[in-house]
């Protein structure tokens, strides 16, 4: 929120302020947690839990793909 969203804390206070500087003025941001199983994400059991660089990365082009 802080860093990429329309407010900021500046340091030492305990309150936001309007960002000046948010990427939300110029842009759009997509986030992907990858793997499978960070975050809020979730796989179905342990064996579908099991990545490689290689096999995120397939699961990262799907994602990027079905996005567009």
């Amino acid at each position: 929120m802080k860093e990429h969203g329309p407010y900021v804390m500046e340091d030492d206070t305990d309150y936001f302020i309007n960002n000046p500087w948010s990427w939300n003025k110029e842009a759009s941001i997509v986030y992907i947690e990858s793997p499978a199983g960070v975050g809020y994400s979730q796989c179905g059991n342990s064996t579908e839990c099991n990545f490689t660089d290689s096999n995120s990365a397939d699961d990262n082009l799907v994602a990027a793909l079905n996005w567009f």
